[in-house]
Order: C-alpha cells, then sequence, then structure tokens
C-alpha cells in the first residue's frame, strides 16, 4: 500500500499547459473581458500569463509574487506578498492570471491588494479551480481534485516527493516505481535525482 494512497495527481507536460491557457483565454474572450493589462502571480501565472496574452494579444504583462506553499501539501500560515506589484494600474482593467485556485486564499490576497490601487476592475483567471477553494476564479479551464504538477517544478516536486518518501522509510526503487506511475519521465528522474 503506498503512503501517498491519499493523494491524487495530475501530471501536466508544456502541451497539456497550452491547451488549458488556450482554453482559459478561450472563455475571455467569450465573455467579452478586454484587460488593458495583465498581471502574472509569480511563479505558477508567469507561463499561463505569458500564453493567455499571446491569444488576448495584448503585450502588456506585468507580475508580482505571493508566497504560500512551503513544500508538497505544505502551507504557511497565510499568504504574503512577496514582490509587489512591478506597473501601475490605477484606473485600469486588469487580468491576474495564475496556475490554480487550490485554498483560494493567495487570489484572494492577491484581488484585494489589486483593488487597493484604483483599479477599474480585476478579473482573475487560472488553469484549475479546485473545488474546495475559498477563491473561484472569474475564468478556469478545469476543475480538478488532484495534487497538479506542472512542467515548471519538475525539479522541486521530485525533490519535495523523495524527501516526503524516504522519510516514510520508503525503498529508493519504489519511490522511482511511484514517480514513474505519478508521470515523471526518466529524463526528468536522472536530471533532478542525480545531481
Amino acid at each position: 500500500m503506498c503512503i501517498l494512497e491519499e493523494l491524487e495527481f495530475l501530471y501536466l507536460t508544456w502541451s497539456d499547459i497550452q491547451i488549458l491557457s488556450e482554453k482559459t483565454a478561450d472563455k475571455i474572450i467569450e465573455d467579452g473581458f478586454k484587460p488593458d493589462l495583465i498581471i502574472a502571480v509569480s511563479r505558477g501565472g508567469f507561463d499561463p500569463a505569458r500564453i493567455i496574452s499571446d491569444q488576448l494579444d495584448n503585450r502588456k504583462l506585468a507580475s508580482l509574487q505571493i508566497i504560500y506553499y512551503s513544500r508538497l501539501n505544505m502551507k504557511n500560515k497565510k499568504p504574503e506578498i512577496l514582490f509587489p506589484l512591478n506597473a501601475e494600474i490605477e484606473g485600469l482593467k486588469v487580468l491576474v492570471v495564475d496556475d490554480v485556485s487550490d485554498s483560494g486564499n493567495s487570489l484572494i490576497t492577491v484581488k484585494e491588494y489589486i483593488e487597493t490601487k484604483s483599479v477599474t476592475s480585476v478579473k482573475i483567471a487560472t488553469l484549475h479551480y479546485k473545488p474546495w477553494s475559498n477563491f473561484k476564479p472569474d475564468y478556469y479551464a478545469e476543475e480538478v481534485d488532484k495534487w497538479i504538477i506542472y512542467p515548471w517544478e519538475s525539479r522541486e516536486s521530485i525533490r519535495n516527493l523523495v524527501e516526503f518518501l524516504s522519510g516514510k522509510g520508503i525503498p529508493q526503487k519504489n519511490i522511482l516505481d511511484k514517480l514513474r506511475e505519478i508521470g515523471y519521465t526518466d529524463h526528468e528522474l536522472k536530471r533532478h535525482l542525480e545531481s
């Protein structure tokens, strides 16, 4: 019986991200929302925001960084703005983009922060929305109830999983088998476990 049986994983490729970002952008277009500026929430929102900015034909892309998760399935006490917004947004319609609304607390913090900047309107877009989230984005591609592994975090997630499973006394071979079962490639495992 696997220690991680209580966690189900959704392993995503870069191709999956492109498709999910396009799907999210299509919902924004269908709604008729035309932001003056797109804001990527660092770090998970960088790649989706860039793709969505392309799909919306909007080259104005800013960012801010919030920190909440410290490790696999472990959160800090509350979300904090680590690096504030790097643009003036007063009077603008803005679209905030992140990867997932999991607990929703980070997005609540981001939305409240943006609203203090006297924007005309703010809408939130994510690739994923989890049914237990405290915050439902205006736009999202899919609702999921699994632990999502995005392609931009392979090193981080592999190392966190290995540390977690090793701490539970799981043998290395079984750990590698579980990582392959989740979806990690031999290339990823070699690169991130041998360095």
